[in-house]
Protein backbone atom coordinates (compact mmCIF):
# COMPACT_ATOMS: atom_id res chain seq x y z
CA UNK A 1 0.00 0.00 0.00
CA UNK A 2 1.30 3.47 -0.81
CA UNK A 3 2.19 6.08 1.79
CA UNK A 4 -0.39 8.66 2.76
CA UNK A 5 -1.37 10.65 -0.33
CA UNK A 6 -2.13 14.30 -0.99
CA UNK A 7 -5.83 13.81 -0.40
CA UNK A 8 -5.19 12.34 3.03
CA UNK A 9 -2.85 15.20 3.86
CA UNK A 10 -5.58 17.73 3.00
CA UNK A 11 -8.00 15.82 5.19
CA UNK A 12 -5.63 15.93 8.13
CA UNK A 13 -5.10 19.68 7.76
CA UNK A 14 -8.81 20.39 7.63
CA UNK A 15 -10.08 17.88 10.18
CA UNK A 16 -9.31 18.27 13.91
CA UNK A 17 -9.53 14.53 14.66
CA UNK A 18 -6.52 12.83 16.28
CA UNK A 19 -3.80 11.69 13.89
CA UNK A 20 -4.25 7.99 14.65
CA UNK A 21 -7.99 8.15 13.94
CA UNK A 22 -7.41 9.94 10.65
CA UNK A 23 -4.91 7.31 9.59
CA UNK A 24 -7.00 4.34 10.71
CA UNK A 25 -8.08 3.52 7.18
CA UNK A 26 -4.84 4.64 5.56
CA UNK A 27 -2.39 2.30 7.31
CA UNK A 28 0.69 1.32 5.37
CA UNK A 29 2.78 -1.81 5.60
CA UNK A 30 5.92 0.29 5.50
CA UNK A 31 8.47 0.34 8.30
CA UNK A 32 10.74 3.32 8.73
CA UNK A 33 13.98 3.74 10.61
CA UNK A 34 15.08 7.02 12.14
CA UNK A 35 18.70 8.04 12.75
CA UNK A 36 17.59 11.07 14.75
CA UNK A 37 20.01 10.14 17.54
CA UNK A 38 22.92 11.05 15.26
CA UNK A 39 21.46 14.50 14.58
CA UNK A 40 23.76 16.43 16.91
CA UNK A 41 22.13 19.76 16.06
CA UNK A 42 19.02 18.68 17.97
CA UNK A 43 20.91 17.99 21.17
CA UNK A 44 23.88 20.34 21.20
CA UNK A 45 23.87 23.15 23.77
CA UNK A 46 20.12 23.17 24.43
CA UNK A 47 20.50 25.51 27.41
CA UNK A 48 19.17 23.12 30.07
CA UNK A 49 20.81 21.10 32.84
CA UNK A 50 19.52 18.32 35.01
CA UNK A 51 19.16 16.86 38.47
CA UNK A 52 19.40 13.12 39.04
CA UNK A 53 17.58 11.53 41.97
CA UNK A 54 19.57 11.86 45.17
CA UNK A 55 22.08 14.28 43.63
CA UNK A 56 22.57 18.04 43.41
CA UNK A 57 21.65 20.11 40.38
CA UNK A 58 24.21 20.05 37.58
CA UNK A 59 26.06 23.38 37.18
CA UNK A 60 24.79 25.90 34.59
CA UNK A 61 27.32 25.15 31.86
CA UNK A 62 27.32 23.30 28.55
CA UNK A 63 30.17 20.94 29.45
CA UNK A 64 29.06 17.73 31.15
CA UNK A 65 31.04 15.78 33.72
CA UNK A 66 31.53 12.07 33.19
CA UNK A 67 28.37 10.12 34.16
CA UNK A 68 28.35 7.70 37.05
CA UNK A 69 28.39 3.99 36.22
CA UNK A 70 24.67 3.77 37.00
CA UNK A 71 23.80 6.81 34.88
CA UNK A 72 25.77 5.47 31.92
CA UNK A 73 24.03 2.10 32.26
CA UNK A 74 20.56 3.70 32.36
CA UNK A 75 21.31 5.86 29.32
CA UNK A 76 22.60 2.83 27.39
CA UNK A 77 19.54 0.73 28.33
CA UNK A 78 17.30 3.60 27.28
CA UNK A 79 18.94 3.69 23.86
CA UNK A 80 18.45 -0.06 23.50
CA UNK A 81 14.72 0.29 24.06
CA UNK A 82 14.48 -1.15 27.57
CA UNK A 83 11.69 0.17 29.75
CA UNK A 84 13.16 2.18 32.62
CA UNK A 85 11.73 2.99 36.03
CA UNK A 86 10.89 6.64 36.70
CA UNK A 87 13.81 7.03 39.10
CA UNK A 88 16.24 5.77 36.46
CA UNK A 89 15.54 8.86 34.37
CA UNK A 90 16.56 12.39 35.30
CA UNK A 91 14.41 13.79 38.12
CA UNK A 92 14.06 17.31 36.69
CA UNK A 93 15.78 19.96 34.59
CA UNK A 94 16.20 23.72 34.58
CA UNK A 95 16.88 26.36 31.92
CA UNK A 96 20.11 28.32 32.33
CA UNK A 97 20.28 29.73 28.78
CA UNK A 98 16.85 30.95 27.70
CA UNK A 99 18.00 31.93 24.20
CA UNK A 100 19.27 28.42 23.50
CA UNK A 101 16.22 26.78 25.06
CA UNK A 102 13.88 28.88 22.89
CA UNK A 103 15.30 27.12 19.81
CA UNK A 104 14.72 23.59 21.10
CA UNK A 105 12.34 21.52 18.97
CA UNK A 106 9.64 19.11 20.15
CA UNK A 107 12.23 16.31 20.27
CA UNK A 108 15.22 16.90 22.54
CA UNK A 109 17.44 15.18 25.09
CA UNK A 110 18.16 15.65 28.78
CA UNK A 111 21.49 14.14 29.79
CA UNK A 112 21.19 11.35 27.23
CA UNK A 113 17.48 10.61 27.62
CA UNK A 114 15.14 11.40 24.73
CA UNK A 115 12.29 13.75 25.58
CA UNK A 116 9.31 15.25 23.76
CA UNK A 117 7.00 18.22 24.13
CA UNK A 118 4.38 20.19 22.24
CA UNK A 119 2.82 18.88 19.06
CA UNK A 120 5.00 15.77 18.89
CA UNK A 121 4.03 14.71 22.41
CA UNK A 122 0.34 15.09 21.62
CA UNK A 123 0.78 13.16 18.36
CA UNK A 124 2.50 10.23 20.08
CA UNK A 125 -0.39 9.89 22.53
CA UNK A 126 -2.58 8.81 19.61
CA UNK A 127 -0.34 5.87 18.68
CA UNK A 128 0.46 2.44 20.03
CA UNK A 129 3.63 2.63 22.10
CA UNK A 130 3.34 -1.01 23.17
CA UNK A 131 4.99 -1.38 26.56
CA UNK A 132 6.41 2.11 26.23
CA UNK A 133 5.02 5.30 27.68
CA UNK A 134 5.50 9.04 28.03
CA UNK A 135 6.75 10.01 31.49
CA UNK A 136 6.05 13.58 32.50
CA UNK A 137 8.84 15.51 34.22
CA UNK A 138 9.29 19.14 35.29
CA UNK A 139 11.54 21.77 33.75
CA UNK A 140 12.15 24.89 35.84
CA UNK A 141 13.40 28.39 35.25
CA UNK A 142 16.90 29.36 36.39
CA UNK A 143 15.66 29.66 40.00
CA UNK A 144 14.92 25.89 39.97
CA UNK A 145 11.58 26.66 41.60
CA UNK A 146 9.34 28.26 38.97
CA UNK A 147 8.06 25.49 36.73
CA UNK A 148 7.74 26.04 32.98
CA UNK A 149 4.25 25.44 31.52
CA UNK A 150 5.10 22.25 29.59
CA UNK A 151 4.13 19.50 29.74
CA UNK A 152 7.40 17.72 29.04
CA UNK A 153 7.84 13.96 28.75
CA UNK A 154 10.62 11.41 28.66
CA UNK A 155 10.17 8.90 25.85
CA UNK A 156 10.31 5.59 27.71
CA UNK A 157 10.52 3.25 24.72
CA UNK A 158 9.66 -0.02 26.45
CA UNK A 159 8.88 -1.82 23.20
CA UNK A 160 11.55 -3.92 21.52
CA UNK A 161 11.15 -6.01 18.38
CA UNK A 162 13.58 -8.62 17.09
CA UNK A 163 13.25 -7.53 13.47
CA UNK A 164 16.63 -6.29 12.23
CA UNK A 165 18.37 -8.58 9.69
CA UNK A 166 22.07 -7.69 9.69
CA UNK A 167 23.19 -10.03 6.90
CA UNK A 168 20.68 -8.40 4.52
CA UNK A 169 21.57 -4.84 5.56
CA UNK A 170 24.00 -2.72 3.59
CA UNK A 171 27.21 -1.82 5.43
CA UNK A 172 26.19 -3.58 8.66
CA UNK A 173 28.99 -4.42 11.07
CA UNK A 174 29.17 -6.31 14.34
CA UNK A 175 30.30 -3.94 17.10
CA UNK A 176 29.72 -5.88 20.30
CA UNK A 177 27.63 -8.24 22.37
CA UNK A 178 25.40 -7.67 25.40
CA UNK A 179 27.22 -9.33 28.30
CA UNK A 180 23.99 -10.12 30.14
CA UNK A 181 21.79 -11.33 27.30
CA UNK A 182 24.36 -12.45 24.74
CA UNK A 183 22.53 -10.44 22.05
CA UNK A 184 24.80 -9.21 19.28
CA UNK A 185 24.96 -5.45 18.72
CA UNK A 186 25.28 -4.26 15.14
CA UNK A 187 25.98 -0.92 13.56
CA UNK A 188 24.78 0.45 10.23
CA UNK A 189 25.36 3.58 8.18
CA UNK A 190 24.98 6.81 10.14
CA UNK A 191 22.37 7.97 7.63
CA UNK A 192 21.21 4.96 5.62
CA UNK A 193 19.36 5.36 2.33
CA UNK A 194 15.92 3.87 1.68
CA UNK A 195 15.99 0.05 1.79
CA UNK A 196 19.58 -0.12 3.05
CA UNK A 197 18.30 -1.60 6.33
CA UNK A 198 16.46 -4.91 6.18
CA UNK A 199 13.81 -6.04 8.65
CA UNK A 200 11.56 -9.05 9.07
CA UNK A 201 7.89 -8.73 8.09
CA UNK A 202 6.88 -9.66 11.65
CA UNK A 203 7.81 -6.10 12.66
CA UNK A 204 4.64 -4.83 10.99
CA UNK A 205 2.60 -6.21 13.90
CA UNK A 206 2.37 -4.49 17.26
CA UNK A 207 3.65 -1.15 18.49
CA UNK A 208 4.08 1.87 16.22
CA UNK A 209 7.36 2.88 17.87
CA UNK A 210 10.14 0.56 19.03
CA UNK A 211 13.84 -0.19 19.21
CA UNK A 212 15.62 -3.34 18.07
CA UNK A 213 18.35 -4.03 20.66
CA UNK A 214 20.50 -5.58 17.93
CA UNK A 215 20.83 -2.30 16.00
CA UNK A 216 22.76 0.53 17.58
CA UNK A 217 21.46 4.10 17.51
CA UNK A 218 18.28 3.64 15.47
CA UNK A 219 14.56 4.03 16.20
CA UNK A 220 11.92 2.13 14.24
CA UNK A 221 8.35 3.21 13.57
CA UNK A 222 5.32 2.13 11.62
CA UNK A 223 4.33 3.65 8.31
CA UNK A 224 1.34 5.40 9.81
CA UNK A 225 3.36 7.04 12.59
CA UNK A 226 5.99 8.14 10.08
CA UNK A 227 3.28 9.59 7.84
CA UNK A 228 1.67 11.46 10.73
CA UNK A 229 5.00 13.00 11.70
CA UNK A 230 5.61 14.09 8.11
CA UNK A 231 2.16 15.65 7.83
CA UNK A 232 2.58 17.47 11.15
CA UNK A 233 5.58 19.40 9.72
CA UNK A 234 7.42 19.47 13.03
CA UNK A 235 10.63 20.92 11.54
CA UNK A 236 12.62 18.08 13.07
CA UNK A 237 15.10 16.23 10.89
CA UNK A 238 14.37 12.65 11.94
CA UNK A 239 16.71 11.36 9.22
CA UNK A 240 14.16 8.84 8.03
CA UNK A 241 14.89 5.92 5.73
CA UNK A 242 12.37 3.35 4.55
CA UNK A 243 13.38 -0.20 5.39
CA UNK A 244 13.36 -3.24 3.12
CA UNK A 245 10.87 -5.78 4.50
CA UNK A 246 11.69 -9.46 4.06
CA UNK A 247 9.46 -12.46 4.69
CA UNK A 248 11.46 -13.97 7.55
Amino acid sequence: MESINASAKREMRLCPKPFAQLLENKMTDEIWVSSVGSNSQLFSKSGIREKHYGQDWAPPKFEHDAPTKEQASNSRRHGQGEKLKREEFVEAAYVFDLKRWSRVKDFFAVDGFFAVKGKLAELLKDFDLGNGELIEFPIYEMDKTTQLPGPFYFLNFGSQKDCFIPDETKDSRLIGRNKKTGVELWGAATEPADEDIAVASSAIEGADLWVDPKLNGKIFMSGRLHDAIEVAKLKIDFRFAKTRILAK
